[in-house]
């Protein structure tokens, strides 16, 4: 969970954007990167210890938990798939000129929790530890290595763009410039990926989780 939990595109795409806008790139990047995985952590450990917490005066609390998140990923990939079926403008994110070394950890934070919501795999891992009834001075430490593995595409790319900066800031752009402009184009292939996902989820909802 914790490494397709780690393909975050948004954390990527913005370390993309600083290694290619920012003037001081090294210290912003790292002070975003930073920024952003302390708050993916501590509110991984929150979580776990919210909800281990209300677990013993809630009866069924992970049950609950299951269904209302495989319901929101069943509804999530439906959107996807049918949004797929149209082009859409791609939305480009230029690098605000408030974003600096000493902005970027602050905006790690915000942009983090922003993107809490699409974290399906760090709750199910958080609601698989409390289910098996896994004590603390366990789940601490997997929960620290679950961030530990999703940090580490970003941190990939960002430690290989500030190494080779100016041998791929030219493939940084052109892969900017693919993504971020344009229109996306129609993909049955990909609809119907994003259909058997959602097909998947809501049998796992209604066979498995009861």
């Amino acid at each position: 969970m914790a490494v397709l939990d780690s393909v975050n595109v948004s954390t990527i795409w913005i370390v993309v954007v600083i290694l290619l806008a920012a003037k001081r790139p090294a210290a912003t990047g790292w002070a975003y990167t930073v920024g952003a995985f302390v708050t993916f952590g501590t509110f991984t450990l929150l979580l776990y210890f919210g909800l281990n917490a209300a677990e013993t005066w809630l009866d069924g609390l992970t049950l609950w938990l299951r269904r209302i998140l495989f319901t929101i990923i069943t509804v999530v990939f439906i959107v996807l798939g049918v949004r797929r079926f149209t082009a859409r403008p791609r939305r480009g994110y230029g690098l605000p000129s408030w974003v600096n070394a000493w902005t970027a950890l602050p905006l790690g934070l915000v942009a983090t929790i922003s993107d809490i919501p699409n974290a399906f795999p760090m709750f199910l891992a958080v609601e698989r530890l409390i289910d098996t009834g896994i004590a603390p001075e366990t789940a601490v430490p997997v929960l620290i290595g679950y961030t530990a593995i999703y940090a580490l595409p970003t941190l990939a790319v960002l430690i290989v763009g500030l190494l080779y900066h100016d041998r791929l800031r030219a493939r940084l752009q052109t892969l900017y410039d693919r993504y971020a402009t344009g229109h996306t184009k129609p993909s049955g292939t990909i609809a119907a990926l994003c259909f058997t996902a959602a097909a998947a989820s809501l049998a796992i909802l209604i066979f498995l989780i009861r």
